[in-house]
C-alpha cells in the first residue's frame, strides 16, 4: 500500500498535471494579493506566475534528476538537487516579478515556499528511494537517459 501510494506520489509529481495544477493555485493567489495593482497589472501577474510555475515545476524536476547523479554518493546527490532547484526556482521568480513591476513580490511567493521547498524535498527523497540499489536497472536507466553513459554507480559522466 505504502509503495504504491509513493510511487503514485512520484507520478504526480513527475507529470505536467501536477505542474499546471500547482501553478494554477499560485498564479490565482498571485493574483489575488496583487489585485490592488489594476486588474490588467494583476491579471498579467498572476498569468506571468502560473506559467513560470508551470515551467519551474517541469524544468526543476529535470534540473533535481540531473543534479541528483552528479555527486559521487546519493545523499549528497539529494541534498544537491534540493539547493539548485530551489536556488533556480527563486532566482526566476524574484528577477521575473522585479521585471514585469509585481508590487508584493515577498506576499506573492510567500505561500509557495514551503510547498516549493517541500516538493523539492520530498522529491529528491524520492529520487534517492528509487536510486537504493545504484547498480539496479532502474537506476543505471535513468542514469544513462541522463549522462548517455551508465559509468559507475553515481560517478560523473
Amino acid at each position: 500500500m505504502r509503495d504504491r501510494f509513493l510511487g503514485g506520489l512520484y507520478r504526480l509529481m513527475d507529470s505536467p498535471l501536477g505542474a499546471v495544477l500547482g501553478g494554477l493555485v499560485y498564479g490565482l493567489w498571485a493574483f489575488f494579493v496583487n489585485r490592488h495593482a489594476g486588474l490588467p497589472h494583476a491579471a498579467l501577474i498572476g498569468f506571468t506566475h502560473w506559467m513560470m510555475s508551470v515551467a519551474i515545476t517541469l524544468g526543476c524536476v529535470v534540473l533535481m534528476r540531473t543534479l541528483f547523479w552528479m555527486p559521487a554518493r546519493p545523499r549528497n546527490g539529494a541534498w544537491l538537487s534540493i539547493a539548485g532547484s530551489l536556488l533556480v526556482t527563486y532566482t526566476l521568480l524574484v528577477s521575473v516579478h522585479w521585471y514585469i513591476g509585481t508590487p508584493n513580490i515577498l506576499l506573492t511567493l510567500a505561500p509557495g515556499m514551503l510547498p516549493t521547498i517541500g516538493f523539492a524535498a520530498i522529491y529528491s527523497s524520492l529520487l534517492l528511494r528509487e536510486s537504493g540499489d545504484p547498480r539496479s536497472a532502474t537506476s543505471i536507466a535513468r542514469r544513462t537517459s541522463l549522462f548517455g553513459t551508465s559509468g559507475d554507480p553515481h560517478a560523473r559522466a
